[in-house]
């Protein structure tokens, strides 16, 4: 992981901290843009998982040049990590940690939690492994100008979602300030804002690497794969929008189809691949 990225994380943790020990300390000073300040220290957990998570995004984003696969693997991984980030911001959410186990609801919510981000863990290993296994099949016609392509896609892809978390953030900002202010009754979860939007986007991406890479990979097994992981990303995007514990159901669904498509793939380019290859040549 980059240093960067590790420093704001840091920093982050460091920073939610000190706000919670002041409120605290100080309960005065939890007013104005401060009054939707927990004062659990369990959610300051929250903060640095935000920052791992953006960098993910950012990750994801890179990868797209280099591999469909890789890519789609990252948004299985960022599933994952909201997830488990939710964990921790649930915790902070009991009243008395010693009494725990009577606040059933919210225990029972953690319990899925933890076991469908231990779930997703392992889909996301049986997927890396069985990318492993695919056997590479030479292009239909030159790689360079499609790469141009996935790089182009790339760079603009990551300027617009720069931007979208810039919006996201301010708009944020000014809700959780008329909240204040008691200009409306609640503010959205930050969350609510950028994720959507973003899984958004990669379908929107998915699709179009897809159309464009009919002319150099026009092979049955490639059109039906990549037609495979839009339907999952679709999928993801979906269960950002149910309700929980509906959403973990939707999510483990995508991965498991995705994970599915990706056995298949990898199964035809090792045994139906190279037979189609030699009757054609035959």
């Amino acid at each position: 992981m980059e240093h960067w990225i590790v420093w704001l994380a840091a920093g982050g943790f460091v920073a939610h901290l000190v706000l919670i020990a002041s409120a605290r300390s100080v309960p005065s000073s939890k007013a104005g843009v401060l009054s939707q300040l927990d004062v659990n220290f369990l959610h300051a957990v929250y903060t640095p998982f935000s920052f791992i998570l953006f960098y993910e995004v950012i990750l994801l984003v890179l990868a797209l040049p280099r591999s469909h696969t890789n890519s789609i693997g990252k948004q299985y991984e960022i599933i994952s990590l909201i997830v488990i980030r939710r964990v921790f911001k649930d915790i902070g959410e009991f009243n008395d940690s010693a009494q725990w186990i009577v606040q059933t609801d919210l225990a029972s919510m953690v319990l899925l939690d933890m076991v469908a981000a231990l779930l997703m863990f392992a889909l996301v290993t049986w997927f890396r492994r069985i990318s492993q296994t695919v056997v590479r099949t030479e292009p239909d016609s030159d790689l360079a100008t499609f790469l141009a392509i996935k790089k182009t896609v790339s760079v603009l892809l990551l300027i617009v979602l720069l931007l979208l978390a810039i919006y996201n953030l301010t708009q944020w900002a000014v809700e959780t300030w008329a909240f204040s202010s008691g200009q409306i009754e609640q503010a959205k979860n930050l969350d609510y804002f950028f994720f959507p939007a973003f899984f958004e986007f990669m379908i929107f991406t998915d699709v179009f690497l897809l159309i464009v890479s009919i002319p150099f990979y026009d092979r049955y097994e490639y059109v039906i794969r990549n037609s495979g992981f839009v339907i999952s990303t679709v999928l993801l995007r979906f269960s950002l929008s149910t309700p929980k514990p509906y959403d973990l159901a939707v999510s483990l669904v995508a991965m498991v189809y995705g994970l599915c498509v990706l056995g298949v793939f990898s199964y035809y380019t090792r045994v139906i691949g190279p037979k189609n290859s030699a009757d054609e040549s035959a």
